[in-house]
């Protein structure tokens, strides 16, 4: 018996689980109303009362089935398949077996013979309006992805590893490592420094071929692309020799910078999230909830891409690190890129080791950020507004101009002395010319514009 007696236990321990996250979330529903005075959808409520009530019964029926269970603790074998009912204190006790859902294992309980059908029923009815709750209510989470290093990664660590981690172990590269945890970089700095160098030696490859190929050829975007050099080879070695050097040194300093620069730009994004989530907080807090379950609610959504990587980091650092909420503001605080979210989090864990009103704080916080987000979209336009000027100027009225002119002097036929181009290779070079500036001139646009 005291196999039947572990499993109900474990099935019973379940049960409570489950009771305690749905009441807990119906509780929270029912905060949220009242201090907010918006109504909740009410199939959820009616949805997650059901649920509570069948689990209730359900757990009342297998508690009392223990005292029979207790018992019958100490004879020679337990309940047999073959006679599921036996008599212990004037109850009879049977077993029942199912599985919970499609694919787990099989549950074996023993209960009352007179609750057997009530405990089918209800167990079946509550499975049921769970499967409803998680197809209307419950947020889907995307399965997280592991990707494996990439095959460039691997072929740079077989040439650097040894040299980078060195450099790494020596010092270097310590704001480098910085701006990679700050974009959440898949690659750690010593693996990342090995792809720098692995790709700075093929651009160097790919620059003594160019320097080659220059020694003796001439090339040229009008046709034919491709000339004999008539110069003599030394002179122009003294006019390429840059090209080794430079390349390789180029390629290697946007490697370097490349994370510092994404890092400001995944601040700017935050930025622009962070007044709204900054309103959503302060609601959620209004409610009384704890300040952990404050993320937790912010991360069920995926309204904000940006700051939900913060706030998952931070969460990780609770739940898995053992971190106290205070702490784990602090660390996040000290590597987010975004300097507004970073005195948010500073403030909050001051907030809560202070024992100070969360919702007021959030509340002037939110207020202050929502007035800062408008200055700075009107500051936006007025660029915006600058910059549509210029593009007017420049990339419309002074190609036309310039083709005007180009026209005219080329029926005098002194523009090719000028040039040595023609009048058709002209305008295609002014109309590539163009196409580049509208090109760039959206890019400017689509960067410096707010995503909200």
């Amino acid at each position: 018996m005291t196999d039947e007696l572990r499993d109900n236990l474990k099935q019973m321990k379940e049960i409570v689980r489950e009771l305690h996250t749905f009441s807990k979330q119906y509780d929270a529903i029912g905060n949220f109303e009242y201090s907010s005075n918006i109504t909740i959808d009410q199939r959820e409520k009616k949805l997650l009362r059901e649920v509570i009530v069948f689990l209730t019964n359900q757990l009342k029926i297998l508690n009392k089935s223990l005292p029979g269970l207790i018992d019958r603790i100490g004879l020679y074998k337990g309940l047999s398949s073959k006679e599921e009912t036996k008599a212990s204190g004037g109850d009879d006790l049977t077993k029942i077996r199912y599985h919970p859902e499609e694919g787990e294992p099989e549950v074996a309980l023993v209960i009352s013979g007179k609750d057997k059908d009530k405990f089918l029923e209800n167990l079946s009815k509550s499975r049921f309006s769970i499967r409803k709750l998680k197809e209307k209510y419950a947020v889907e989470k995307k399965p997280t992805m592991y990707r494996r290093s990439s095959n460039y990664a691997r072929t740079s660590n077989k040439f650097f590893r040894g040299f980078s981690n060195e450099l790494v172990a020596n010092g270097y590269f310590k704001n480098l490592n910085r701006s990679l945890r700050k974009i959440n970089s898949r690659y750690v700095v010593g693996t990342y420094v090995s792809m720098m160098l692995f790709t700075s030696l093929l651009v160097l490859g790919a620059s003594a071929m160019l320097f080659a190929i220059l020694l003796f050829f001439n090339l040229s975007i009008l046709w034919p692309f491709v000339g004999i050099a008539e110069e003599a080879i030394y002179l122009r070695m003294i006019k390429f020799f840059w090209i080794v050097p430079v390349f390789p040194v180029v390629c290697a300093f946007l490697f370097y910078i490349f994370p510092s620069s994404e890092a400001k730009n995944l601040g700017k994004r935050i930025d622009q999230e962070l007044p709204f989530v900054t309103i959503h907080m302060s609601a959620i807090a209004s409610s009384g909830v704890e300040p952990i379950s404050i993320f937790r609610i912010i991360l069920k959504g995926d309204d904000y891409k940006y700051t939900n990587i913060e706030f998952k980091k931070l969460m990780n650092l609770i739940n898995f690190h053992g971190e106290s909420t205070a702490n784990a503001l602090r660390k996040i605080s000290s590597s987010t890129p975004s300097v507004k979210l970073k005195a948010l989090l500073n403030g909050l864990a001051v907030t809560i080791t202070s024992g100070g009103e969360l919702g007021s704080y959030l509340d002037q916080h939110a207020d202050t950020m929502l007035f800062d987000y408008k200055l700075e979209r009107e500051r936006n336009n007025k660029i915006s507004e600058t910059f549509m000027d210029i593009y007017i100027s420049v990339a419309i009225a002074a190609p036309m101009i310039l083709l005007m002119i180009f026209v005219i002097i080329g029926s005098t036929g002194l523009i090719g002395n000028l040039f040595n181009l023609s009048t058709e290779a002209l305008s295609i070079l002014l109309i590539l010319s163009i196409v580049v500036l509208n090109i760039g001139f959206l890019t400017f646009l689509k960067v410096k514009q707010p995503t909200i």
